[in-house]
């Protein structure tokens, strides 16, 4: 039993939150009882009466495809402030950065089809830093500036300025948004975004988005500055707890001596209600920085039913693996008793080459109808592997759209290496050259006009794919780390991955798996392949954190000739960055 739960019992056995959800997250409702169900209705289109995606069906087409993508010709309007705040998920005070006052940071919902507006002011003082938001997932074809990567789409969002992006949703399911510079996501700014698109499957009620992430209770940068140090023995960080829906409790004596950190025993838990014989929908994210987390609900299946945005054959498992970026919608049926409580658990798993934790387990509770809100379950954890942290199984994940890969017209070989440099400092590389990227001049900027190669600055890791119509990628990880591998503008077909070298095998050949994150083994191999129909240029890399800061990123060109003028908003942009600049020097001190 988590040390946090086994306080709680031995001093009154009551699950009674002693921090307010204000000083807890902020204004953001995650993890209430009185949290709302999704879907909600949303201006202009009720949803779940409106279905603008008309026939369309999960079987009979392709979300990737745009001819296939319905246009509804609503746009869904956000309006995001980034700014610094206090809070104390598990009950340790510290500094963190947020949007709208929240974390998890509030939600954004569309239908297939609408395009999505969200106005990001940044807001961060004392100190001031730069930002840029990522729409997790998001194909952005036609639009690859909004992708909101500081350095590759975009330069970074001054302080005190604006940038509002404008994307169509292509694909539906379950995804996230999250800050893309320096390592920032880590100090809270991250939330859920859900589109709404066809079903194969019944359910009664969308419980909506159960957020997993590792914590940390020191601030971001300090982490980025211990990455990038030269004293060996503060890599890898641990994370200090865990969380569901940024929340969890932590035992105070776990504190150092000489903290100067407020902590409150019992902050509080995620709580769930079901109702018995309904079935529901629940929206998995690790949206952390570095664990593998195992999620599970003591006795209870669930039946997977998507996978990142690619919806898949339904199967029923006990225990779902997610790496940082992964999503994983699942249906649970309510079959228990009216008075049952029940143990909802995320486990950070593998040890030291999936991310160590102090305190790995989080702890949420499920309430069935008339059961006592403030009750300890007594439930017993389904069976988890705590000692490895691969991917769930390739053969259970079939797409319900088939697609057959091919024979690629281009096959990349890479090869994942940590190395110490010149200076004493650890680095990841791949194909032994680290990634160090320029704010001031975006990748994609420079490739609009014409500039495709960079002899005079390999550390921006460009990988020109010209008008090659798919892309093999088989990578090597001579690494004792895994690495959640996300790419960015796609989703890529996993054709295999496991331990040692690949042996030429594929899996599920006529329709394997397609997502836009999965975990390469440690001292393990991966095979990826892309159809290169999305011009731009795409960040390809791992989405730890602490990984990203240490170079592991490269950048996938694809049809560079095809690339429209970059709007003038984003040329404004790196105007309002470079004044910051001139009267502010320094800045991130990691390469992302």
């Amino acid at each position: 039993m988590a040390p946090s739960v086994w306080k709680t019992i031995k001093t009154g056995g009551r699950l009674i939150a002693t921090v307010s959800s204000a000083q807890q997250n902020g204004k953001s409702f995650w993890g209430n009882l009185d949290a709302p169900r999704f879907p909600s209705a949303l201006t202009n289109n009720p949803i779940p009466d409106g279905s603008p995606w008309g026939p369309r069906t999960c079987e009979n087409s392709n979300p990737a495809h745009l001819p296939d993508v319905p246009n509804t010709g609503i746009t869904r309007k956000y309006d995001f402030t980034v700014a610094r705040a206090v809070i104390a998920p598990d009950g340790v005070e510290r500094d963190a950065i947020l949007v709208n006052e929240q974390f998890p940071g509030p939600q954004i919902e569309a239908n297939w089809g609408d395009w999505i507006e969200v106005t990001v002011h940044n807001q961060i003082e004392s100190p001031k830093e730069g930002t840029s938001i990522h729409w997790h997932g998001f194909l952005q074809t036609e639009t690859p500036w909004f992708d909101g990567v500081s350095g590759t789409s975009q330069c970074p969002i001054a302080p005190g300025a604006s940038l509002t992006y404008r994307f169509q949703a292509e694909e539906y399911g379950t995804t996230w948004w999250h800050a893309h510079f320096s390592a920032q996501y880590n100090a809270g700014v991250v939330g859920p975004i859900i589109i709404y698109g066809p079903t194969q499957h019944k359910y009664d009620e969308d419980v909506g988005p159960i957020m997993l992430s590792d914590w940390y209770h020191a601030p971001y940068f300090k982490i980025v500055s211990d990455m990038v140090g030269t004293d060996l023995s503060r890599i890898p960080p641990k994370s200090d707890n865990n969380l569901i829906n940024g929340r969890n409790n932590f035992d105070c004596n776990n504190i150092p001596l000489n903290s100067t950190q407020k902590c409150t025993p019992n902050a509080g838990l995620s709580k769930f209600h079901f109702d018995k014989g309904q079935s529901y929908r629940l929206r998995l994210l690790n949206v952390g920085s570095d664990g593998v987390q195992r999620f599970s609900i003591d006795q209870h299946t669930m039946t997977v039913i998507a996978e990142d945005f690619v919806p898949i054959k339904p199967y029923d498992t006990d225990v779902v693996t997610l790496g940082v970026g992964q999503r994983t919608d699942v249906i649970v049926k309510a079959t228990e008793g009216n008075r049952d409580l029940y143990w909802v658990r995320a486990t950070l798993v593998g040890g030291k080459p999936c991310g160590e934790s102090r305190n790995p387990e989080a702890l949420a509770v499920v309430y069935y109808n008339r059961a006592d809100t403030e009750q300890v379950p007594a439930s017993t954890a389904s069976r988890i592997d705590t000692t490895t942290c691969n991917n769930d199984p390739l053969m259970s994940s079939v797409p319900m759209f088939p697609i057959v890969p091919g024979e690629p017209s281009f096959t990349q070989e890479l090869v994942l290496s940590l190395a110490v440099n010149q200076m004493g400092q650890f680095e990841w590389r791949i194909n032994n050259q680290t990634f160090r990227t320029n704010f001031n001049k975006p990748i994609l900027d420079l490739a609009s006009q014409g500039i495709t190669s960079y002899p005079d600055d390999p550390q921006l890791n460009v990988y020109n794919y010209g008008t090659n119509t798919s892309v093999r990628f088989i990578i090597e990880n001579n690494a004792p780390a895994v690495h959640p591998w996300h790419l960015h503008g796609y989703d890529f077909f996993v054709l295999d991955s496991g331990k040692g070298k690949w042996n030429g095998s594929i899996v599920n050949a006529h329709n394997p798996q397609r997502r836009d994150v999965h975990i390469i083994e440690a001292n393990g191999y991966a095979v990826y392949q892309v159809t290169t129909d999305n011009p731009g240029v795409w960040p390809f890399h791992c989405h730890i954190a602490w990984h990203l800061s240490g170079g592991l990123s490269m950048n996938v060109m694809v049809k560079p000739g095809d690339l429209k003028p970059i709007p003038e908003m984003i040329s404004q942009t790196c105007a309002k960055w470079q004044a910051y600049i001139d009267t502010n020097p320094g800045g991130p001190i990691d390469t992302a």
